[in-house]
């Protein structure tokens, strides 16, 4: 876990809350997919595969290890506004928050040691460890959350040709 990457100020943001389904995890994929792309971050471009594959990697931890019954999760990712000067970070770079929230507050994400690769499952929280530049688990009143942040550089957001 690192320290947090967006300041305060102004966000552009998109916010759901899903039932705890397998379903519901393609399809928080795609819906942030298609935010990303009304945000100018285009479908297919590496920076968004990146961001497919952290959302599908939390939401499928908070169905598989952070459901509870009749309750779901919630997804919220958001990011600076473009209109807004000073957010870019180094390289002009924006960030990208992604939160997952869950109704276990008694079961929290643990990184796997060397050596766990070699098992069917429990890679996920590996890969976002990989991919975000940062990463980490806050209490909530109704759970935890779960979230990471990554870092749009410019040339991952060209579309793909």
């Amino acid at each position: 876990m690192e320290q947090e990457l967006i300041p305060a100020g102004a966000m552009t943001s998109f916010s759901m809350s899903f039932s705890a389904t397998p379903h519901a995890v393609r399809l928080a994929r795609r819906l942030t997919g298609e935010r990303l792309a009304r945000w100018g971050v285009p479908a297919g471009c590496p920076a968004a595969r990146t961001v497919a594959l952290l959302v599908g990697e939390l939401t499928a931890n908070a169905v598989r290890h952070g459901s509870v019954p009749g309750r779901g999760f919630t997804l919220a990712v958001s990011m600076p506004a473009r209109a807004t000067e000073g957010h870019e970070a180094e390289g002009g770079a924006v960030p990208l928050r992604i939160e997952v929230t869950d109704a276990r507050a008694d079961r929290y994400p643990v990184l796997r040691p060397a050596g766990w690769e070699e098992r069917e499952s429990g890679r996920g929280l590996l890969l976002v460890d990989t991919f975000a530049a940062a990463w980490g688990v806050a209490a909530h009143p109704a759970g935890k959350t779960v979230w990471c942040e990554c870092l749009l550089h410019p040339a991952e957001m060209a579309p793909r040709m």
